[in-house]
């Protein structure tokens, strides 16, 4: 390889990314080009940022990983991105490749595998690092099957999780109460949200609420 992979690190723990940059300061393949633990700063500069990957922590102070994956799709495209995270919930995971990541891997991952991982994002391929990969499902990865990205022009319609949120907010529970009703996480909650907006097309809560009535989703 004549030049080398360019990687850039968003995380918010200073330890995090010093450990990062210490791994690859000697790789024949991959150079570090530069680091922020600032979210606001990232995406305002991020025209500015010359990288070919992007290792983006999924849960940030400010605008979330997802959020911050979605605005470098729109804004540099060809730029891939891989997520560091010490999630292995389904829900999160289906939001990531959503949100327009290329890869998913554990924060303590080894070396040699985020290498692998890096490389084969690089390459145009979509990458589950073996550990978080062994925990879950047979059927979420036969659902998944990574190696094609997710089309969100496909995802049109509510999934069954989806729509028992959706009944949720119309009965007025506060997202905590959904998140422990359910046996998910807070953060999932909010994701799948987010999600049932965007795919509606609508902005509020007050429109959702509409919408489920409209459509007999819930019964007045």
């Amino acid at each position: 390889m004549k030049n080398k992979i360019k990687v850039y690190i968003l995380d918010d723990h200073q330890l995090v990314r010093d450990g990062l940059k210490a791994l690859f300061i000697n790789d024949a393949t991959i150079e570090i080009v530069g680091d922020s633990g600032d979210t606001e700063e990232f995406i305002d500069n991020l025209g500015a940022i010359n990288a070919d990957i992007i290792l983006l922590d999924m849960f940030l102070p400010g605008p979330e990983g997802l959020v911050i994956a979605k605005e470098i799709q729109k804004q540099e495209p060809d730029t891939a991105v891989l997520m560091l995270s010490s999630s292995t919930e389904e829900e999160l995971i289906v939001g990531a490749f959503q949100s327009g990541v290329n890869g998913y891997v554990e924060k303590d991952i080894a070396k040699d595998e985020l290498k692998t991982a890096i490389l084969e994002v690089y390459n145009g391929k979509e990458y589950i690092s073996k550990c978080i990969k062994s925990m879950l499902s047979d059927e979420f990865l036969m659902r998944t099957q990574f190696g094609a990205k997710f089309d969100q022009s496909k995802m049109t319609i509510l999934t069954h999780r989806e729509i028992e949120i959706v009944k949720l907010i119309y009965q007025g529970l506060m997202y905590k109460e959904i998140a422990d009703k359910l046996n998910i996480s807070y953060r999932t909650v909010v994701i799948h949200k987010t999600n049932i907006l965007e795919k509606l097309e609508i902005r509020s809560i007050a429109e959702l609420i509409k919408f489920a009535v409209k459509n007999k989703i819930v019964e007045l």
